[in-house]
């Protein structure tokens, strides 16, 4: 699912989205929330929404259309506007519909610029119950080559956790590097069940010494360092990723990375 004001069909979150779709030849579903215009008068309230609606149904088409010729491996599309405020609408719709991705951008689309604004954006992560893919203003798309996933010193849930990373990994061939901003200095810290879950997964670590305050610094460095092209990293309440965005400083990682970021959810 790409949330999307269907301005844009060459926009980098929809190519993301048809690349995903292409690969697993799966639904690609548009998802342009309409939010409720401030109006004093009912009347013009009414006029408004529904005007929107129906510019946002009539350029759709178009979209559909333009998209359609991209997909390939049996990967179909569909479109669907929905109203109401676009952070909780969108994840709700993600819910209700059994997604197993939700894409979208940090600016350019009216619902991406809603969600991942402030507080909205941490909603966002603690509450979608499947992964949240966030692609960067101004992030060129490009195809998964190397990807990094930031771990922190909490265990996992469980195996399942990583089947979303392991499932993009394995599609697009590419390569895994694990990275741990050991706080002590002693060489581990991360889940030692990491190795088995990762089984399989072409996946090298990278251990670096490093203090709360400037782990986001060093994922940042990391990315650069071995030209990632997707930065992945799982929230969960417990640890420095879940300070991380429970402080909402979100941004420190969200909006400045140069590579989309992909949060799995811990659960």
């Amino acid at each position: 699912m790409v949330a999307t004001d269907y301005s844009e069909s060459a926009s980098s979150p929809v190519q993301y989205g048809v690349s995903l779709a292409n690969h697993f030849g799966s639904l690609l579903s548009l998802v342009s929330a309409v939010d409720e215009p401030y109006s004093a008068a009912a009347g013009a309230l009414v006029d408004m929404k529904d005007h929107i609606r129906e510019e946002a149904m009539e350029t759709m088409g178009k979209v559909k259309q333009d998209i359609s010729s991209r997909l390939s491996n049996g990967a179909t599309i569909d479109t669907h506007t929905v109203d109401g405020d676009p952070g909780p609408t969108i994840t709700r719709v993600a819910k209700a519909k059994n997604y197993d991705l939700l894409v979208t951008g940090t600016k350019g689309s009216d619902a991406a610029r809603e969600m991942f604004t402030g507080s909205v954006a941490n909603s966002v992560i603690k509450n979608s119950k499947i992964p949240v893919l966030v692609v960067p203003d101004k992030v060129g798309f490009q195809e998964f080559r190397r990807v990094l996933v930031a771990v922190d010193e909490k265990q996992l849930a469980g195996a399942h956790v990583l089947q979303p990373l392991k499932a993009i990994l394995k599609a697009y061939n590419a390569e895994l590097i694990v990275y741990h901003g050991d706080e002590d200095g002693d060489g581990m810290g991360y889940d030692p069940k990491l190795p088995e879950y990762l089984e399989g997964i072409n996946h090298r670590f990278e251990i670096r010494s490093g203090k709360d305050d400037n782990i986001a610094t060093g994922i940042k460095q990391a990315v650069k360092l071995h030209d990632a092209d997707l930065l992945v990293m799982i929230y969960h309440d417990r640890g420095f990723f879940g300070r991380l965005f429970n402080e909402s400083t979100v941004s420190k990682v969200v909006f400045n990375s140069t590579v989309p970021l992909l949060v799995l959810q811990d659960a």
